[in-house]
């Protein structure tokens, strides 16, 4: 059975910036825009009226503050995926938008691939989307996020372990070799020190390691 088409709300002030994003979504069968808003006071009685399942917000509208209106949104309906979209690459900013349960964020200049990459990633797992370019340099407060890097690729292969796919499922669905999978996840198991996948899922939760 196919899943039901995800709807977008487009909260954005700049038209040619919502033209663009209307131009991504036109041949995206799982995804489709129900219609965009310009003005921060009108973002919640939209969200209430069109029931997306997911807001691109700008934190720059007129009349309101993103956060806020994220705030707003949040209280109303938990289960609505808020990703931002702006041009502000600040960690505090990222930080708040977090502690504010937003669910990604991106900037204004990333790729079309990269925004759908944030769709598809805040719809399958409970993790925070940063987009690529995205400032994030909060610490944890035992300094554990300090020392471990991540890669890019080692964090899709976590991604695909929380998922619970095995070695073979990952490679299809990252189109790799199924020796590059182990190699990657042997890495991931040394750099975390964990022995096993709940022992590495546990503690991605407990670090937000991929946050």
């Amino acid at each position: 059975m196919n899943n039901p088409t995800k709807k977008i709300l487009i909260c954005e002030d700049h038209q040619i910036v919502i033209d663009g994003l209307i131009s991504i979504f036109k041949n995206q069968p799982d995804y489709t825009i129900l219609d965009y808003v310009k003005n921060g006071n009108e973002v919640l009685p939209a969200v209430k009226l069109k029931n997306p399942d997911v807001l691109l917000l700008d934190l720059n509208l007129p009349n309101k503050n993103g956060l806020d209106i994220l705030n707003e949104v949040k209280e109303y309906d938990p289960e609505i995926k808020v990703i931002i979209l702006t041009m502000y690459n600040k960690d505090s900013i990222v930080k708040k938008v977090k502690q504010n349960n937003g669910n990604g964020f991106l900037l204004k200049n990333c790729s079309s691939e990269d925004l759908l990459r944030a769709l598809d990633s805040v719809f399958e797992s409970k993790m925070f989307y940063l987009g690529k370019g995205v400032k994030n340099n909060v610490v944890e407060n035992d300094g554990f996020l300090e020392k471990i890097k991540i890669t890019r690729r080692e964090k899709e292969i976590i991604i695909e372990l929380m998922k619970g796919n095995n070695v073979p499922q990952i490679a299809t669905n990252l189109f790799i070799s199924t020796y590059t999978v182990e190699t990657h996840k042997k890495n991931i198991f040394k750099k975390l020190d964990v022995h096993n996948s709940i022992d590495l899922i546990k503690l991605v939760n407990e670090k937000q390691l991929l946050s």
